[in-house]
């Protein structure tokens, strides 16, 4: 029923561990010191699915007591810095995930430049720049009965001594039945500057690479420091299917890929999903809860292997 569903979702909520995951920073070097499970009810698997990726997070379903414990130490002014840094992780996942959803092998990626004297005046032209482009693009592909266009973007604000105030626009779009030279000469006839488009060619983790690169940190890099960046995304991009299971690992086959990564980790992944290679892995424990955290990287095998990189001219 819907009471017994909301009940259900109450209790899920003051048992879950997700908020909690910034206690989890110690490696658990081989062996899990005694009471590593105490007060675990269960290993949570959430499995998320991005296009060939496959991506799987296990971590502990405390009882009440080890959850009020959790939430308590959380609080604490020592955890703060760890919080932080695990929002900026979950915040580079949420757009690594977003992009390897819903772009494939002929999609487009490319940085669009402006000249040193044609900046756009501030930051609002410079968005209505990217969007207008955009724009443009999405008409050119409506003429040749193309899908219609996907893309993610963020616009970079730099300064640096030597060049003043500097705008960019890192891009990636549907790249299905245009060609690289009609997409960069809409930019270049327009704005001058640069737009050196790259097609995709296979790699092992799919466009997560290009997709950390727009979330990389560059507030100090060479002679510029980035200011401010945003990044944004067209309507009709698909989310990440995630799905939950709470019998898929055990506690003791947890226990198995902390102490032993590298030697179980493959064996036991190889069971869980048949049909995906396992190429990262890492496992957490922590001095302040119980529990280990276990977050792996797949990819599905029918989708290729190997590494590449983006094609160039």
């Amino acid at each position: 029923s819907s009471a017994a569903s909301d009940v259900y979702k109450r209790q899920d909520m003051r048992y879950s561990t997700e908020d909690c995951l910034a206690l989890f920073d110690t490696s658990p070097g081989g062996q899990l010191e005694k009471g590593w499970a105490d007060g675990v009810l269960c290993q949570r698997t959430k499995t998320t699915q991005a296009g060939p990726m496959v991506y799987c997070e296990c971590y502990p379903i405390w009882n009440t007591a080890r959850k009020a414990e959790a939430m308590s130490e959380l609080q604490k002014e020592r955890h703060r810095e760890a919080q932080r840094k695990l929002n900026e992780k979950n915040a580079r996942k949420k757009l690594v995930r977003k992009i390897n959803a819903n772009f494939g092998e002929r999609d487009i990626a490319f940085t669009a430049t402006y000249p040193v004297d044609g900046q756009p005046a501030d930051e609002k032209q410079a968005y209505r720049d990217i969007r207008n482009f955009l724009r443009r693009i999405r008409t050119m592909r409506a003429h040749k009965n193309l899908p219609e266009l996907k893309y993610v973007y963020i616009t970079e604000v730099t300064e640096s001594e030597r060049y003043g105030r500097r705008y960019h626009h890192h891009v990636i779009m549907s790249g299905d039945g245009m060609e690289r030279e009609e997409i960069e000469a809409r930019w270049i006839q327009k704005h001058k500057g640069t737009c050196n488009t790259k097609r995709y060619q296979h790699q092992a983790k799919h466009w997560s690479g290009f997709a950390l690169y727009l979330r990389a940190d560059k507030r100090e890099r060479g002679q510029y420091r980035a200011m401010r960046r945003r990044w944004c995304c067209s309507k009709n991009l698909v989310e990440p299917k995630v799905t939950v299971a709470d019998k898929k690992v055990s506690l003791r086959k947890a226990g198995r890929i902390a102490i032993a990564v590298e030697a179980d980790a493959q064996a036991i992944f190889a069971k869980l999903y048949p049909d995906c290679e396992l190429l990262d892995i890492e496992c957490k424990t922590s001095p302040w809860v119980t529990g280990v955290y276990i977050s792996a990287e797949l990819r599905r095998k029918h989708q290729g292997g190997g590494v590449g990189g983006l094609e160039s001219r």
